[in-house]
Formats: C-alpha cells, structure tokens, sequence
C-alpha cells in the first residue's frame, strides 16, 4: 500500500490550495533549469539548479530517450502524490507504463506516446476517475508533449481496463 503521512497530507493540502490560487490569478510562470556536462564517448551528466545530486546517460544505462518518455510518469507520479495525498484517497498499488513510438529517419521526433496507469485501490470508481483526471491535466510534461505528438493515457483499475483517461 502507498502510505501518505499526516505531514505529507497537510503539505499536500496547502500545496493544493497555493495552486488552486494560481489558477484564480491565471498566467502564473516558474521556471526550472539542469545544466548538462558531456563526458566521454555517450556519458552525459546532467545536475538541476541548485540541487546537491545529479544523473547520467551512457551506454550502459538508459537512453536519454528512456529518460525523456519517464519524465511523463515522473510527473503524473508526483501529482497522483499530491491529489491522494490531499484528499485521502487510498491508493494499494500504482504503476505507469509509458510507450513512445517515434520516427528513425529525419526529422527525429516523437510521433505518439501512450501510457497505462495500472491502480489497485479500494475507492470509489468516481473518485479514482477523479484523481486520474487530475493527476493528468495538472502534469506539465503530458500538458507540453501533447501539443506535439498524439498523447493518449488508459486506466487499468484494479486489473479491470476503464478506457481512455480522457474520455472517462
């Protein structure tokens, strides 16, 4: 079961709150930068703003594609993590798979990505469905990526597939 302290929950409601006054005041920005060092042969270092820990890309691990495609689940993860959190809402088990399919030739891009976000939970359809909805309207990451290639989520609830996050 995924355990959301008490301290975690009340972060997460003043968080939500703080939110939900940017949203009543509109066009609130931020912003976040890493600087990436090259290294030998594919080593790539990158380290966020003022941050005491970084990450690196080489052969022998993931490729910055893997990276990119798991910023998504990354994102929705930690707003999963602030709407469960914030409203109470019991999640035993969540995992997202993200599978993006893009062109070998040039241009490179991505043409789709799909993810499945497979939850085990006790609560009711209405609010998981909810939750699922805002964890992915609120993800910066499928936010920018839809608006360049097709983005299509699914919901697998406790073993049983809903259908598209969107048409739910």
């Amino acid at each position: 079961m995924v355990n959301f302290d008490d301290s975690f929950r009340s972060r997460m409601q003043e968080r939500m709150a703080r939110f939900s006054m940017f949203d009543q005041k509109g066009n609130v920005s931020s912003k976040v930068s890493v600087t990436v060092k090259k290294g030998d042969n594919l080593r790539s270092e990158t380290k966020p703003e003022n941050q005491g820990f970084s990450w690196a890309s080489d052969e022998n691990g993931p490729s910055p594609l893997s990276y990119f495609i798991s910023s998504l689940g990354m994102c929705q993860m930690v707003h999963y993590g602030e709407h469960a959190g914030s409203k109470n809402i019991r999640i035993d088990a969540l995992e997202i798979t993200v599978d993006g399919k893009f062109t070998v030739s040039r241009p490179r891009y991505f043409t789709e990505i799909h993810y499945f976000v497979d939850m085990k939970s006790p609560d009711s359809f209405e609010k998981i469905k909810e939750l699922v909805k805002s964890a992915a309207s609120d993800c910066y990451v499928t936010n920018t990526l839809s608006k360049a290639c097709d983005v299509k989520g699914y919901l697998i609830l406790n073993g049983e597939q809903k259908g598209r996050i969107d048409q739910l």
